[in-house]
């Protein structure tokens, strides 16, 4: 596949020559502010990921597709994925990169409230608005809770704001990216400080990728270097985005 060649979604080529360069096919998801083809240069973990294998002496490119197509393609080897969570499942079909960033879950709540959430209890007096077939920690897999699937977590946010359920579980940075461009939404919702759970996000390499280990190697020591001369720190940061240690 060409390094200049790039499906319609995708991130743009380096502004370099990648002629000689060999090409890494990347699959992704559109979860701003991490990732999206709205966002500048597609957004800050896929610049991430290009300039780490730019230095690494590679092509990237990254086509963005729903979830359930993403892991069948990255399974079966024919692309990277990047932005993914693991678990016991995942880790029998992939190795990883190091942690690129965490992603922190837990509640919006109506502006001014401060709901009890600490115990099971609590939680059972409660609706919640969840995002219909996504990852849910184990407080939100108890029996008795009063769950309201939505197609999206921009869903429940105005669904909260209507005070047609008292929660709306997600992503700390991909709520606060809803927020920040609705104001009228800004104004009734906020974040209830502490989130629930931080999940570190990978770049993952299938076991059947025919040159994912040696991907592995050369991505995880670029991205080191980027570490050590602070463009990481600089990319997350400009951002608005926390960057690891």
């Amino acid at each position: 596949m060409s390094g200049t060649a790039f499906a319609q979604g995708s991130a743009p080529p380096a502004t370099h020559s990648t002629a000689t360069r060999p090409t890494v096919r990347v699959c992704v998801g559109d979860f701003p502010p991490y990732n999206s083809p709205r966002l500048p240069r597609m957004g800050p973990v896929l610049d991430l990921a290009q300039q780490a294998f730019q230095r690494a002496g590679y092509a990237m490119q990254a086509e963005f597709m729903p979830w359930a197509r993403i892991l069948k393609e990255g399974e079966e080897g024919r692309c990277l994925i990047l932005g993914i969570w693991r678990n016991a499942a995942r880790d029998q079909l992939f190795s990883y990169s190091a942690p690129l960033l965490e992603q922190e879950l837990g509640f919006f709540v109506r502006r001014g409230e401060q709901p009890a959430v600490a115990s099971p209890e609590a939680l059972q007096r409660l609706r919640i608005g969840v995002e219909r077939g996504s990852y849910l920690p184990e407080a939100l897999r108890q029996p008795g809770l009063k769950l309201d699937p939505a197609s999206a977590l921009n869903t429940n946010l105005h669904k909260l704001a209507k005070e047609r359920i008292d929660l709306a579980f997600g992503e700390r940075a991909a709520g606060l990216y809803q927020l920040a461009r609705e104001p009228e939404l800004r104004a009734r919702v906020q974040w209830l400080e502490p989130g629930l759970e931080r999940k570190p996000t990978y770049l993952a390499f299938s076991h059947r990728h025919p040159e994912g280990e040696a991907l592995r190697l050369a991505f995880d020591q670029a991205f080191q270097a980027m570490k050590q001369d602070g463009s990481y720190r600089r990319l997350l940061r400009a951002a608005q985005l926390t960057p690891l240690p």
